[in-house]
């Protein structure tokens, strides 16, 4: 489900979808989704802080002062129903924040672009304010749980408290904007969890029948279990090289990790110590590999090593310092059934998923009598 939030906020260009990859392919003969669906909240890395109140905020007042506005009449009403009103002032807001992060990557937007921009984010806020007034108590403490629980997750991944408001800033979030943003996010999701996702069930026979379909993705070659601790000389945000000082005690940082797990020191320990890689340092620092997927600078002795060794010698690449172990050899194998069907169900849910959100969203904007009003935008057709 979490591959499958409405996005308004941070999503609604339609590469984004291309370039996360992250929604499966439609099942031959549905329908597309009207809805741009996936997820921005792991693109934030911060400190927590204050929770939002429970009480989501409307489309209104979901806005922000620091991105450069789209012209339009903020005084319009571009969309009415039963408790529903949604102003021009709403969608431009959201369409100016999209305008500044193409900017920002170096994209620009047609006419053309905007007007399908303005009409998809105002469809999307319909189904999001529609989506937010059936929480009941139940969706909205798991949503203030989940949304603390993540923020707390996203400070060990942050460079620095200092590049995080950075972030926000650049992105034209206030803490709180950004705190409220994600407490929503986290709410349109119990909400879907509980009224569309919780009601699919997905026969066993089709997960048989998925499996069967093509045995090829489930032969895995043989592979390498092997553990780092990594020190970056780059940084994070510029992908500049650092001071040349900084780069110096870097690499007395990676010698002294080297001497400890020398000297008896657990590997998986001092990796969530010191290690510098978010991806892997909570796992200890583990990785699994193929061949021709490690740093060419590491591959053929870690590839040769007997399982248990440390190696040497620090590694240098052009990300940063490497201490590397290699813990053991994973030969090549058919993944059985088993250790796949949880995989293959949630594929599959999240496939009908496609079809049955755009059907809840109809619903719901029937049920509340939904109007676009002269002038709108038209919702988004692909």
């Amino acid at each position: 489900m979490r591959l499958l939030i409405a996005s308004l906020w941070m999503g609604l260009l339609p590469m984004v979808l291309a370039q996360t990859g992250a929604t499966p392919p439609a099942a031959s003969g549905r329908p597309v989704p009207k809805l741009v669906l996936t997820n921005s909240l792991d693109a934030f890395t911060g400190p927590a802080a204050r929770i939002p109140a429970t009480t989501p905020p409307t489309a209104e007042t979901s806005t922000s002062s620091k991105i450069p506005t789209v012209s339009t009449n903020a005084e319009s009403v571009w969309a009415e129903g039963d408790g529903l009103r949604i102003t021009a002032s709403a969608v431009s807001a959201k369409v100016s924040r999209a305008v500044a992060e193409a900017a920002a990557a170096g994209r620009s937007l047609s006419d053309r672009d905007l007007t399908a921009l303005r009409g998809r984010t105002l469809d999307t806020l319909i189904f999001v304010q529609l989506v937010l007034r059936r929480a009941d108590q139940g969706d909205t403490n798991r949503a203030l749980f989940e949304t603390k629980s993540r923020i707390d997750g996203m400070i060990k991944n942050a460079p620095s408290a200092d590049a995080f408001f950075r972030t926000l800033a650049q992105a034209g979030y206030t803490e709180e904007s950004f705190r409220k943003e994600k407490f929503e996010e986290a709410l349109v999701v119990n909400i879907i969890d509980r009224e569309v996702k919780n009601r699919i069930r997905i026969p066993d026979s089709d997960i048989q029948g998925y499996y069967d379909s093509d045995d090829t993705r489930w032969k895995k070659p043989d592979q390498v279990k092997a553990a780092q601790i990594f020190f970056a000389t780059i940084n994070p945000e510029t992908r500049e090289k650092l001071p040349a000082d900084v780069i110096e005690a870097k690499k007395k940082k990676a010698e002294e990790a080297l001497a400890q797990l020398q000297a008896g020191t657990n590997f998986a320990t001092l990796a969530k110590q010191v290690s510098e890689d978010p991806s892997s340092r909570e796992r200890g620092g583990e990785y699994v590999f193929q061949k021709g997927q490690m740093f060419p600078e590491f591959e053929k002795s870690v590839w040769e090593a007997k399982p248990g060794t440390l190696h040497g010698q620090v590694v240098t690449t052009q990300f940063g310092f490497h201490v590397f172990k290699k813990l053991e050899d994973v030969p090549a194998r058919v993944i059985p059934l088993a250790e796949v069907t949880e995989q293959i169900r949630e594929l599959m849910i999240q496939r009908e998923m496609e079809v049955r959100i755009p059907e809840y969203g109809d619903r719901l904007r029937t049920e509340a009598r939904v109007k676009l009003q002269p002038g709108a935008p038209q919702p988004f057709q692909p």
